[in-house]
């Protein structure tokens, strides 16, 4: 859900990452993208914390730019993001990044997220805890609707240009 200019200033906060390492890390979050643009697309859900919205990474033009790319994403008939309010203080959401993926015909599969690296497991126990989280933090979210109004709010009010 990143665009590529928010993806570039996040990513290069790794002081080790070297300028070439960062276009082809670059490079391969964009090309995932390109699932949403398949002719029969997966379902997508994507829970962000509203502090998210709030941090700036890169420059204000950068936030801007990413907030209503991710606004006009979540238009997207096959995509739902929501945001869960920061009045709903600790979550199990701020322990890590992780993204849990269901298929028809196969195990489900979860794809944890650490500063160092990434790890992927089918192992029932941790799908089955981490889609319980999911569930959880999903039931705290703003409605879909409502944090589309929120992302484009927060673009406006705090990250346009004067």
């Amino acid at each position: 859900m990143q665009t590529e200019d928010y993806a570039r200033a996040i990513l290069a906060a790794d002081p080790e990452t070297t300028e070439e390492q960062l276009e082809e890390v670059v490079a391969a979050r964009l090309e995932r993208q390109a699932i949403l643009n398949k002719p029969v697309p997966p379902t997508l859900w994507v829970l962000l914390d509203e502090a998210v919205l709030h941090r700036l990474i890169g420059s204000r033009k950068v936030m801007y730019d990413q907030l209503l790319a991710l606004a006009d994403a979540s238009c997207r008939s096959n995509v739902t993001v929501q945001i869960v309010p920061a009045e709903v203080g600790a979550h199990a959401g701020l322990l890590g990044a992780f993204i849990v993926a269901e298929f028809d015909s196969a195990p489900g599969t979860v794809y944890m997220e650490s500063p160092d690296r990434g790890q992927t497991t089918e192992l029932p126990s941790v799908v089955r805890r981490l889609s319980l989280t999911f569930d959880t933090l999903r039931a705290d979210a703003l409605p879909r609707g409502a944090s589309r109004d929120l992302i484009g709010k927060v673009a406006e009010e705090r990250w346009a240009t004067p």
